[in-house]
């Protein structure tokens, strides 16, 4: 519940796009009716889940650090280390359904505790 976050937390949850050092397709599914239905078509949905690995300033603090990945590591892991971030999206293929990836899950967690 995001009213109980602390505002050091909402602004760990503004991530831009740089501040992702690392990203996978983790795991991709098909799911099919038994049944058609009035028509005899069978729907189909495919649901994938993403998972990222991001830092706040991520760039910046490579920057920082001279691109040492030693010094880099030292620095994350005294803030918390890692935010990792796993989305589900949903799409529905189904015959005559004209439809978009939306997000039916999302959670975000840190690696360590500063």
């Amino acid at each position: 519940n995001l009213s109980l976050f602390s505002m050091k937390q909402r602004a760990e949850l503004d991530l831009q796009l740089d501040d992702i050092s690392n990203h996978y397709l983790y795991q991709i599914g098909i799911m099919m009716d038994d049944q058609p239905d009035e028509f005899g078509n069978y729907g189909r949905q495919v649901e994938c889940t993403w998972v990222a690995q991001a830092f706040k300033d991520f760039l910046s603090l490579v920057d920082e650090c001279g691109g040492n990945p030693m010094d880099v590591k030292r620095a994350m892991d005294a803030q918390g280390g890692l935010t990792v971030l796993n989305f589900r999206f949903i799409r529905d293929y189904s015959k005559n359904v004209e439809d978009s990836w939306t997000i039916n899950a999302l959670n975000y967690y840190k690696v360590l505790q500063p």
